[in-house]
């Protein structure tokens, strides 16, 4: 298997536009972006920009929602259920 390597800001800005094209707002997806390129900065591979394909297809099939409405539905002083609207976390 061949090696590929990548300058960080270029492939930082390919995750960022591929998450911008499946609807995510600038923000969430600069921030999925730096968390997927610091787990592969960190040498933790399976949870880096691999991951990326399969937030795409997830996204194809209408699993996740790129823009969620995150709500708190029932929160006690130490819990919280949350409704994540389908969204990536």
């Amino acid at each position: 298997m061949q090696t590929q390597t990548y300058q960080y800001q270029k492939l930082y800005d390919f995750t960022v536009a591929m998450f911008n094209k499946m609807g995510c707002p600038a923000e969430e997806a600069a921030s999925a972006a730096r968390v997927l390129l610091s787990a592969d900065l960190r040498g933790v591979d399976s949870h880096g920009v691999a991951r990326l394909s399969g937030y795409i297809r997830l996204w194809e099939a209408d699993r996740v929602n790129a823009k969620p409405d995150i709500k708190i539905v029932h929160e006690t002083p130490s819990t919280a259920v949350v409704d994540g609207d389908r969204g990536w976390a």
